[in-house]
């Protein structure tokens, strides 16, 4: 069958389209470095390289997520490292504030220095890191501790006292009394020097026991109390003054997803790091109130407490240690997987640049050699053939 100059006109222009499609795909690989740039490049690859795109967003998260709890991991150690450091200073004074050479005004001395290292103690408990306190669990815009205007030793308290209510269980009811130094029944009772004890029978079921110290009264105190209002033999109710730094934080746990389905705990309490077992800074107001008092068997007393206040912090320093240290291997992990999931995805999705730019060559020849011959084509006439 003859061909007509039409049909092969017709079938150079169609190889022609052909040729510049694939001539503007690889220039699109080798601008890109990618060998599929929609869907249509190659359907079945599409499915693994999504896959494996969103497994490296994944791990870029879990990467983001680990680094801002190192980030506070670390910033946490420093200040923990500084607690330490001043509660051995603390041990270091009451140690040598007992020994026999020591003046009263040397007791005063280390009185005061007693009182600037309760004050670093706070402001270490009170850090802050981009405007956030690092000890306040979830309640991250306040400070989480304060002095306890309660507290009869600190400048805040009132004249006129705080009545502090005394926990009974069970409560005392009627006929139930205070007794006085006398035996005599009442139910309100001043002890010169240390306060007033109150005993509130609005209720005759459920009295409500109170004490009231007076301004600079730190001690603990009792007072004699009758069930049937008359026998002293019943016993005694106690007070103990309250702590002389209240924590108004939280004790939420902030916890960071370090991996599918693995959650860790990123921070720490104040309550927990400072008050509990040991509320620390009861025990440095101590030493600093039996310093002032230059009572050196109350001192000597304190050092047992402090040092078990300092392996309070430093087991706190160990646990934030191993958390940092599996945050730092989950980090590690992380970046593996990243690593094999871009490897993966660019099995599928990356182009092979020297491949692709030898191709491109080849079809930038195929390209002009079929535009040289169209050309040709497209200029004979019926004359060429005479």
């Amino acid at each position: 069958m003859q061909a007509t100059q039409a049909t092969t006109f017709r079938s150079l222009q169609t190889f022609l389209d052909k040729t510049s499609d694939r001539l503007q795909t690889l220039q699109l690989q080798a601008a890109t470095g990618k060998r599929i740039n929609r869907p249509s490049d190659d359907p079945t690859a599409i499915s693994p390289v999504l896959t494996s795109r969103t497994q490296i967003q994944a791990a870029n998260r879990y990467i983001e997520t680990i680094s801002t709890g190192l980030d506070r991991i670390d910033n946490m150690d420093g200040y923990l490292s500084s607690i330490e450091n001043t509660m051995v200073r603390l041990k270091e004074i009451s140690i040598a504030a007992v020994n026999g050479a020591v003046s009263d005004e040397d007791l005063q001395t280390y009185a005061e220095e007693v009182g600037q290292l309760r004050q670093s103690l706070m402001a270490d408990a009170n850090a802050q890191i981009d405007g956030k306190y690092l000890f306040a669990g979830y309640n991250e815009k306040e400070e989480p501790f304060a002095l306890n205007p309660a507290y009869p030793g600190n400048p805040e308290y009132p004249a006129g006292g705080v009545a502090q209510i005394i926990e009974v269980d069970p409560p005392l009811a009627d006929p139930a009394r205070l007794l006085d130094d006398g035996g005599n029944p009442v139910t309100s009772l001043t002890v010169p020097g240390e306060g007033t004890w109150n005993l509130d029978t609005t209720d005759p079921a459920a009295y409500e026991l109170t004490f009231t110290p007076e301004p600079g009264f730190v001690g603990e105190t009792s007072v004699a109390y009758a069930l049937d209002g008359t026998t002293p033999e019943a016993g005694t109710l106690d007070y103990a003054p309250p702590s002389p730094v209240v924590y108004k934080g939280d004790d939420g746990d902030m916890q960071f997803e370090i991996a599918p389905n693995e959650l860790i705990t990123v921070n720490l309490t104040g309550k927990a790091m400072m008050q509990e077992p040991i509320d620390i800074f009861a025990q440095v107001t101590k030493l600093q109130e039996a310093l002032e008092a230059k009572d050196k068997g109350a001192v000597q007393a304190m050092i047992g407490p402090l040092e078990d206040a300092a392996n309070q912090i430093r087991g706190e320093r160990s646990l934030k240690g191993n958390i940092g240290k599996r945050l730092e291997t989950a980090a590690s992990q992380m970046e593996k997987i990243k690593i094999d999931m871009e490897e993966f995805r660019s099995r599928y999705e990356d182009a092979d640049l020297l491949e692709t730019i030898t191709q491109l060559m080849q079809q930038e020849q195929s390209f002009q050699a079929a535009l040289s011959v169209t050309g040709k084509v497209s200029q004979m006439s019926i004359l060429d053939y005479i």
